[in-house]
């Protein structure tokens, strides 16, 4: 297995990479020990658990947790499993518990993860058993602007450093304004045939495909652009982190076009000169967070020709399978913005990128078929061209960090993005 990471590895910096890794057993095994068992992996935004006693259950890999807020308001994350026998302690995706009790044999454990109850302590244990030392298993977590990250990696550097500066383009998402974003309402959630690394790399930076597999948009004028400047934009990597964004562009285009005015004041107080100057020419803003989450910022009209309001997608894919993923996807929006303004935003979200929107078919429908098509024995030994913008040197007046090319469509995003993944599975990242 090594010699085939090597191969690929060096492959991706030639600007090739195989089809076989969507569907490979071996693939998916290893990722799940040496990438989701090692990275920092999303868990939940803050805004879903507000009050003491909220509860959500999510994934790092294959290891369920539940993510609780205690009475203290502090938030923790521990392995969903009973300490006893290892039966699952909470059953709902959420809720409000201060305690969760084991269906099994009872034991019962404080939302903070701490065992507070043993049925027959005395009489079975005759003092050999102290609770202090069976508490649930815990990840470490570390948040940033309301978004929670975990990981059972005790030797993994800072969320911070792990970030690496990409905080300058997902502060677009989660500065919308002094108190920041919220989720609106609980995540579409569904399992789709698409392996979670075709979602990741799509919205790395993906404009390529807008003006074909969305053209409707497009013809119908719900979407403000056009395919002949569609290809004019940035696209914004951190140089080994795997993280990227596209950055639309559209000449003329009014700056942060979509928010209220009063929204807009507020979100460019948040942030700083340069944000501002970046987030002001950009049309779209898609970006994935290596590995598994994404978000995506556009706006959206309603009435063809007109700007319509901006929403924000926020979404991950948890990988259950080779080739199959489940789906969680959320609409951010400001908390300070008006009632009005978040739920037109939610209702171009729903009709755009949520479970049935129309943006999502589209893709949902393109990548499970890439999936299928990639796991059958004649695409064995093919590779894909990842060759756009092989040379292309870094746009020196761009005010953002990392490594920053025009147009946005290009390939060096994914290029990094596939370059992290396959050092995370040989062990060197």
């Amino acid at each position: 297995m090594e010699a085939r990471l090597r191969d690929i590895r060096e492959g991706i910096d030639h600007g090739r990479f195989p089809a076989y890794v969507f569907n490979d057993q071996e693939i998916f095994d290893l990722e799940q020990e040496k990438l989701f068992g090692q990275a920092w992996t999303f868990l939940a935004h803050e805004s879903e658990i507000p009050k003491p006693g909220d509860y959500v259950t999510r994934y790092i890999g294959n290891n369920n947790l539940i993510v609780a807020r205690d009475e203290h308001g502090e938030i923790h994350a521990n392995l969903n499993m009973c300490r006893h026998r290892g039966n699952m302690m909470c059953k709902s995706e959420m809720g409000n518990a201060s305690h969760f009790r084991c269906s099994y044999h009872g034991w019962v454990y404080k939302n903070s993860g701490e065992l507070i109850g043993v049925p027959y302590l005395a009489e079975g244990y005759e003092g050999k058993l102290k609770r202090k030392d069976w508490g649930l298993v815990k990840a470490r977590i570390d948040t940033y602007e309301g978004l929670v990250f975990g990981t059972f990696n005790e030797d993994a550097s800072s969320l911070e450093d792990y970030l690496g500066g990409f905080q300058f383009y997902l502060d677009l998402y989660l500065k919308q304004g002094p108190n920041g974003s919220e989720v609106h309402g609980p995540p579409d959630h569904w399992i789709t045939e698409t392996d979670w690394k075709i979602a990741a790399e799509n919205f790395a930076g993906d404009g390529y495909h807008t003006p074909v597999a969305h053209q409707f948009g497009f013809n119908l004028g719900y979407f403000p652009s056009s395919g002949a400047t569609h290809s004019q934009g940035w696209a914004a990597s951190i140089p080994g982190k795997g993280h990227g964004i596209g950055l639309g562009h559209t000449p003329g285009f009014t700056p942060f076009a979509g928010f209220p005015d009063a929204l807009t004041a507020e979100i460019k107080k948040s942030l700083t000169p340069d944000q501002v100057e970046v987030f002001s020419n950009t049309r779209t803003a898609v970006g994935t967070v290596f590995p598994n989450l994404s978000f995506l910022m556009q706006p959206f009209s309603l009435i063809p020709g007109e700007t319509g309001v901006r929403f924000v997608t926020m979404r991950l894919y948890h990988p259950i399978g080779p080739g199959k993923c489940e789906m969680y996807s959320w609409c951010l929006v400001p908390k300070d913005a008006s009632d009005e303004y978040k739920e037109a935003a939610y209702q171009a979200y729903t009709l755009t990128f949520a479970q049935a929107g129309t943006f999502e078919q589209d893709d949902l429908e393109n990548w499970a078929r890439l999936t299928r098509m990639a796991k059958s024995s004649a695409a064995k030994g093919i590779e894909f061209p990842y060759l756009m913008g092989m040379e292309t040197e870094r746009d020196e007046d761009f005010r953002g960090p990392g490594h920053v090319v025009k147009p946005y469509v290009n390939d060096s995003n994914f290029r990094n993005l596939w370059g992290r993944w396959a050092d995370y599975l040989l062990g060197e990242a």
